[in-house]
């Protein structure tokens, strides 16, 4: 019996479009967001925001999205690498991701006027939301959730810490 379980998917099947479904409406909500130019989402200049800063931050929200959603993920596919058990579906894998970090992304509508509270707020708020919502979205223990956020955290890190250095040799002229 206990073999049995192993070989059972950690990600339960499921119908991938509804997931989807929910992060198309969570992103379409965050886009939309972006182009108001609301001031928890958009950077607010001292002149305003323009069109390009909204246009800018929507493209930059998709874009950031889709990178949290393959981040999200390998973290799930390391968590069930470790746990012994097959990870399921791509599709409902992707979709299931997609969903629960494009609903987390909402979090960053709350305004803060300090930057780095913001940025501090934005990065724990989102991760702790996504957390939960992976555990209740995979039904997966608590600690798997966690463990699957943190991987994916973990790979964006790396990719954010490689974006600086190329963008730093670009402007240096290296």
């Amino acid at each position: 019996m206990q073999d049995r379980a192993h070989e059972t998917p950690l990600c339960p099947e499921g119908d991938f479009r509804f997931w989807t479904g929910v992060g198309a409406a969570s992103l379409a909500a965050y886009v939309l967001g972006c182009l108001a130019g609301l001031p928890g989402v958009v950077a607010q200049g001292a002149d305003g925001v323009g069109t390009i800063d909204r246009l800018s931050a929507a493209g930059a929200a998709t874009v950031w999205l889709l990178l949290c959603t393959g981040a999200l993920s390998a973290g799930f596919a390391a968590v069930s690498l470790v746990r012994g058990r097959p990870p399921g579906s791509a599709a409902d894998i992707a979709s299931r991701a997609f969903a629960c970090a494009a609903v987390a992304s909402l979090c960053r509508y709350v305004p803060i006027g300090v930057p780095l509270l913001k940025a501090a707020f934005d990065a724990v708020a989102t991760a702790t939301a996504s957390a939960f919502l992976v555990r209740s979205a995979f039904r997966v223990h608590t600690l798997d959730a966690f463990a699957a956020v943190a991987v994916g955290s973990g790979a964006l890190g790396a990719l954010a810490a490689a974006a600086f250095v190329v963008t730093w040799a670009v402007r240096a002229g290296y």
